[in-house]
C-alpha cells in the first residue's frame, strides 16, 4: 500500500504543482496497487480520484478545485490527525506513507507529534519530502520538522530531479 499526502498551503506554493504530478503519475499505474492520494493546507483532501484522469492539465484543475484551501494556512498536525480517522485511517495499514511537506504548521508541535506517533504504529514506513532540505543552511528549525524527524524512516529534500531519483531509489529499497 502506498499513501501520498501533499501540503498545498501558501509556504509549499512553488513546490505543490510538480508534487502533485508526480503523485497523480503514481496513481495512474495500475500494476496491482492503487495508492492513495491526499492534499491538504488548514484541513485534508482526498484528491485521488481527481488526479486519475488522463489528462495532466485537467486532472491538476479538478485537484485544484477539489483542495479549496489550497494556498492558505498550515494545518499539518491536525491534517495527519484527520487521515487517521476514518474512513482513510484503514489505507494506512501497513502502507509506505509519503509526506511533501516543508513542515511548518499554524498547529502547536504536540499535535503533530502524537498523530505522527499513531501514524508509526499503524504505517510499515514514512517518507517525508521536504524541498527546502536542499537549501546548505537548512536546519529544521520549525517547530513541527523538529518534532517529525524523529518518525520518519527516509527523510530527503526532492527538490530538483536527482532529488526525484533520490526518492525512487529510496522507495525501491524499502
Amino acid at each position: 500500500r502506498l499513501v501520498l499526502v501533499c501540503d498545498v498551503s501558501r509556504s509549499m506554493q512553488p513546490y505543490a504543482g510538480v508534487y502533485l504530478h508526480l503523485m497523480r503519475a503514481t496513481a495512474l499505474r495500475q500494476e496491482g496497487f492503487r495508492p492513495e492520494v491526499f492534499a491538504f493546507s488548514t484541513t485534508l483532501t482526498r484528491v485521488t480520484a481527481v488526479l486519475a484522469h488522463r489528462s495532466p492539465e485537467l486532472a491538476l484543475a479538478r485537484a485544484n478545485a477539489k483542495v479549496s484551501d489550497r494556498f492558505g494556512g498550515t494545518h499539518l498536525g491536525a491534517s495527519i490527525a484527520e487521515l487517521l480517522r476514518a474512513p482513510h485511517g484503514s489505507a494506512l495499514r501497513g502502507a509506505v506513507v509519503v509526506i511533501a511537506s516543508d513542515g511548518w504548521d499554524s498547529d502547536p508541535p504536540d499535535v503533530l507529534a502524537h498523530a505522527l506517533a499513531r501514524l508509526k504504529r499503524r504505517a510499515a514506513q514514512l517518507v517525508w519530502l521536504n524541498p527546502r532540505a536542499a537549501a546548505p543552511d537548512f536546519a529544521p528549525l520549525a517547530g513541527s520538522m523538529a518534532v517529525a524527524l524523529p518518525y520518519c524512516d527516509v527523510f530527503l529534500p526532492a527538490h530538483s530531479l536527482s532529488g526525484l531519483r533520490d526518492l525512487f531509489d529510496a522507495l525501491a529499497r524499502l
